[in-house]
């Protein structure tokens, strides 16, 4: 039942991606006939996750925001980007449960710009916040490395819809479990879809 908003988001998306890009021609292309990238952004984004902590499978929504600096060479794009989410990414059993209630990362994105459209690849670290309990409730701040890719396109000037996977792969940590100590590796697959404004 949750996923069909993002569904509904999904089928815009693509209509979004499939707009001729003569429609926005005016102030988008470069000569070359590539939009520009170049300069600094800020968005705000949404979607599901999906993962696991230890032997427990996770799932849930989240929300948030990214910003970032990209430059530009012909059709090739770099730059660095860091974003925030608010997450209900958790496990929840009548004898334990496990939440994610906020994720954060700083990554370098690189990809191909081809008409009103960039493809791209991201690498950088993560951090999350994140919750055990089992009889004992234990808050443990983890970190770890994030990777993923995604399809972004202009769809106006100065304003960009993008899809992307992230994936946050967490190194294990403690928490205390009835007395005891438990280890946790948490593994995240993120599916968001989200909007930008380029300066």
């Amino acid at each position: 039942m949750m996923t069909r908003p993002y569904h509904r988001l999904g089928i815009v998306m693509a209509l979004a991606f499939s707009l001729s890009s003569s429609a926005f021609a005016g102030g988008l292309f470069s000569t070359d006939g590539v939009s520009n990238w170049q300069g600094g952004y800020i968005g705000a984004h949404g979607g599901i996750g999906l993962g696991t902590a230890g032997s427990l499978t996770t799932g849930g929504t989240l929300y948030g925001v990214h910003g970032g600096m990209n430059v530009q060479s012909g059709s090739f794009v770099g730059g660095l980007e860091g974003d925030f989410d608010s997450s209900q990414v958790k496990n929840s059993s009548t004898s334990e449960s496990f939440t994610q209630s906020w994720m954060a990362s700083g990554r370098g994105r690189g990809g191909y710009a081809f008409g009103n459209n960039l493809a791209y690849g991201t690498f950088g670290l993560g951090i999350s916040g994140t919750n055990y309990t089992n009889v004992n409730s234990t808050d443990v701040i983890k970190y770890g490395i994030v990777y993923g890719a995604g399809l972004e396109t202009f769809v106006m000037p100065n304003v960009t819809l993008r899809g992307e996977f992230i994936h946050y792969d967490l190194a294990a940590s403690n928490y205390l479990a009835n007395g005891s100590s438990v280890s946790l590796d948490t593994k995240s697959n993120l599916l968001r879809f989200g909007i930008s404004y380029k300066f």
